[in-house]
């Protein structure tokens, strides 16, 4: 991923890096997020526990996990993909009723509003930022603590509870934690850039006399 936006930053000129600046500055200033009350936050916490893309990704990371034997105290044998299996969907289920708790209290809207056009570094400056500044639900902006306590709360509850010990030390929760935020952030570059890559990818309807 890090080779194609250095790729896609070479086709660009150095004028171009100015909106980057603008769009980590105030990105949402000109876009108001829509109304979230509690009855849509507490459908979105639920749907995102079972749909799925959630369900797949889920098994697809313990299925890696299962391959390079992580941990390694768990081996490969028997019951060795439950338990990833288990541990990580568990990781899920903490990381997003964390961040529903915390992001109910802070007043944040963690959905992701995607720009859709403009300069590339403006739509990536966009993602980078909304991985740790949200709206809040009065319209202006605000950290995400949802995000931020979900991605490292959930790792620190596993490693204390059900993680081995090789995975139980305050580095290792720092280390995970926050790849769990990178991935938060690559969930909102697939939101912004998937939509332009299944225009190019699409085949155009055939026409017929």
């Amino acid at each position: 991923m890090a080779a194609l936006f250095l790729s896609a930053a070479t086709c660009v000129s150095a004028q171009d890096l100015a909106p980057a600046v603008e769009a980590i500055a105030d990105v949402h200033a000109h876009q108001q997020p829509p109304a979230l009350d509690g009855k849509d936050r507490l459908k979105d916490y639920l749907k995102c526990l079972v749909r799925p893309s959630a369900l797949f990704s889920n098994v697809l990371i313990a299925g890696l996990a299962e391959a390079r034997n992580f941990p390694h105290e768990w081996g490969r044998t028997g019951t060795a993909f439950e338990k990833r299996l288990g541990s990580q969907y568990a990781q899920y289920f903490l990381d997003n009723t964390i961040e529903l708790g915390f992001s109910s209290i802070h007043k944040e809207d963690n959905r992701y509003l995607r720009i859709g056009d403009g300069n590339f570094f403006k739509r990536f400056g966009n993602v980078v930022k909304s991985t740790v500044v949200v709206s809040n639900t009065h319209g202006g902006q605000t950290i995400a603590l949802g995000q931020i306590a979900g991605a490292y709360g959930s790792w620190a509850i596993a490693s204390q509870l059900w993680e081995p010990p090789s995975e139980q030390r305050v580095s290792r929760v720092f280390l995970w934690g926050s790849v769990n935020l990178a991935v938060k952030g690559g969930k909102n570059l697939i939101h912004e850039f998937g939509p332009d890559l299944r225009k190019k990818t699409a085949t155009p309807a055939s026409s017929h006399p």
